[in-house]
């Protein structure tokens, strides 16, 4: 297990991150990996080593360098970013759907980078279907259509919205969850769109980048 940046508390946020069957890193001002977790050690199929310290976004295959520019810089202009790209490991190229959130660490700017989901291209085998719901972004039903995600993400959310999004963040499925905490499917799909709604988060990848992020999941 790596040890986290200097400086960042090994509290809830980082006992998450490293726990997490989703694919999760952590960049710098300088757009650098910071940190990985496991799981995305096992997606590029690079070691650690290979990873931190590496310029983010230079496994980009035949993509003009200018988008990722202006993305990098929608991200430190808004705190945000969500989408999908092509992407290559030490693999074949792979279409990776992800969600970005900015948050402080000792005072210094890092973005959290979840993956949502990654496919080998073209229409390959699918590699990472942690948190759902579609390798196409498809958001979830009712999720992000009132409340901006810029409105102070998790303030509202209850104790059992936060229990629920820190079980997503560890990759758990619905199912799984609701055998966790003894609820129906039903009930923990409902309280997953409740905090999508509350936080404005377009698909569960960003309601967990946002709630991370945030440092709310152990709240």
């Amino acid at each position: 297990m790596s040890l986290p940046p200097v400086g960042l508390d090994r509290g809830p946020f980082w006992s998450v991150f490293e726990r997490s069957n989703i694919p999760m890193t952590l960049v710098d001002r300088d757009r650098r990996y910071a940190a990985v977790n496991n799981a995305a050690i096992e997606l590029y199929q690079y070691s650690r080593d290979e990873i931190v310290g590496r310029r983010a976004g230079s496994g980009m295959p035949d993509e003009d360098p200018a988008i990722g520019d202006a993305q990098w810089d929608e991200l430190s202009r808004t705190g945000e970013l969500y989408g999908e790209r092509v992407v290559r490991g030490a693999g074949p190229p792979m279409r990776v759907s992800y969600a970005a959130h900015a948050t402080q660490v000792d005072g210094e700017w890092v973005a959290l980078f979840v993956v949502l989901s990654a496919q080998v291209e073209p229409q390959g085998e699918e590699l990472v279907r942690a948190v759902g719901p579609s390798i196409r972004g498809t958001r979830e039903p009712g999720a992000g259509a009132e409340t901006p995600a810029s409105s102070s993400p998790g303030k509202r959310l209850t104790r059992r919205e936060r229990e629920i999004v820190q079980h997503v963040a560890l990759g758990r499925s619905t199912p799984q969850i609701a055998v966790d905490l003894s609820l129906s499917p039903a009930t923990v799909r409902s309280h997953v769109r409740n905090a999508m709604v509350k936080t404005g988060a377009h698909t569960r990848a960003q309601l967990v980048a946002l709630v991370l992020g945030k440092g709310l999941a152990g709240e």
